[in-house]
C-alpha cells in the first residue's frame, strides 16, 4: 500500500495543488504540484521540491480553495530533473480536500467509477453494479440519488477538463520547472476513473483476473500480480462480466507503471483498433 493502512479506495486522479512548509533551516516555502493517485485520507503527489518524512505540510487545492493540514510519509519515487514523487496523508480524517466521495471500502460492488451530478455536480467515487456499467457506456448518463440533491439525479463522467497524471512516455524529458506548468501543457489525454474487473489473456492461453484503474477510448490501465512486459500481445474482455458472454479484444501492453513492484504491477494496454 501506497500509504500504510489505506483506509478509503484510491483512484488515479490528477488534480493541481499548492504546498506550503517549512525547509529544514525553518524557511518558509510554497511549491505547486500535482495528485498521481489519491483516497479519501491521502496522496501520491509529484512536485519539483524536496520534502522531509514526518514534515508537517498546509495543502490548498486551488479548483476548490479547500485546504488541509497533511504529514509527508516519504518518498515513493526517486526525483526526476529534480521532480519527485511523495506519499502524504491527511492529519483530519473529516477533511475532504479533494471534494470527492469515497464510499466505505469494504462496500460489495462489481465497479467503482468517478461520476458527477448533472444537477450539483459534486464528484462521488460510485459503487455500480456491471449492468450499470454498461448503461453508463451505452447512454452516457446514469440516474441515482445524489446525497447532496437529497433525490435522484443524472450521473456521468466528470468534464475533460479533469487531467490526467502524466504516464511514464510522457515524463521522459521533464526539465527542471515547476511541475504545475509542467502538468498544464503536457498533451491531454481523457480517461475515464472506473475499476473495473478485466480478464486478461496471454498468447499461451493462461487467464489473468484484473482490475482496471481507469479507462478510456483505445485502452485502460490495470493492477495485478501477474509480470508483463511492455510490447506483448495480449487478449482482453473489459469489463468482464462471467453472466455475460462478452468477445475478446486484441490488446498490447504499451507501459508499465512507475509505482509498480513485485507485489502489484500497474501496465497501460492499448488496443489493436483491428479488432474493435
Amino acid at each position: 500500500m501506497e500509504l500504510g493502512q489505506r483506509r478509503s479506495l484510491r483512484i488515479r486522479f490528477s488534480i493541481p495543488v499548492v504546498l506550503r512548509g517549512a525547509d529544514e533551516d525553518g524557511s518558509p516555502f510554497e511549491a505547486a504540484g500535482r495528485t498521481i493517485t489519491l483516497n479519501q485520507h491521502g496522496a501520491r503527489i509529484q512536485l519539483g521540491h524536496r520534502l522531509r518524512p514526518g514534515q508537517t505540510l498546509n495543502v490548498t487545492n486551488p479548483s476548490s480553495s479547500a485546504e488541509a493540514e497533511f504529514h509527508v510519509v516519504g518518498p515513493l519515487a526517486p526525483p526526476f530533473d529534480h521532480v519527485g514523487e511523495w506519499g502524504v496523508e491527511c492529519l483530519h480524517a473529516d477533511e475532504k480536500i479533494w471534494k470527492i466521495d469515497f464510499p466505505p471500502p469494504d462496500e460489495g460492488s462489481d465497479a467503482h467509477i468517478l461520476l458527477e451530478c448533472r444537477v450539483c455536480h459534486a464528484l462521488t467515487l460510485q459503487s455500480l453494479s456491471l449492468m450499470e456499467v454498461e448503461v453508463l457506456e451505452t447512454a452516457g448518463l446514469l440516474t441515482k440519488p445524489c446525497p447532496h440533491c437529497g433525490k435522484s439525479s443524472t450521473w456521468g463522467y466528470p468534464p475533460e477538463a479533469y487531467e490526467v497524471a502524466a504516464q511514464p512516455e510522457e515524463a521522459t524529458s521533464v526539465p527542471a520547472i515547476d511541475p504545475l506548468l509542467l502538468a498544464q501543457n503536457r498533451r491531454k489525454r481523457y480517461r475515464k476513473q472506473a475499476q473495473l474487473p478485466v480478464r486478461v489473456r496471454n498468447y499461451y492461453g493462461d487467464i489473468d483476473m484484473a482490475q482496471t484503474e481507469n479507462i478510456s477510448h483505445d485502452g485502460f490501465c490495470f493492477s495485478t500480480l501477474r509480470e508483463y512486459h511492455v510490447g506483448q500481445g495480449i487478449v482482453v474482455i473489459c469489463p468482464f462480466d462471467a453472466a455475460m458472454e462478452k468477445p475478446e479484444a486484441l490488446a498490447r501492453i504499451v507501459r508499465i507503471g512507475p509505482e509498480s513492484h513485485p507485489e502489484r504491477y500497474i501496465y497501460g494496454v492499448r488496443y489493436d483498433q483491428a479488432s474493435r
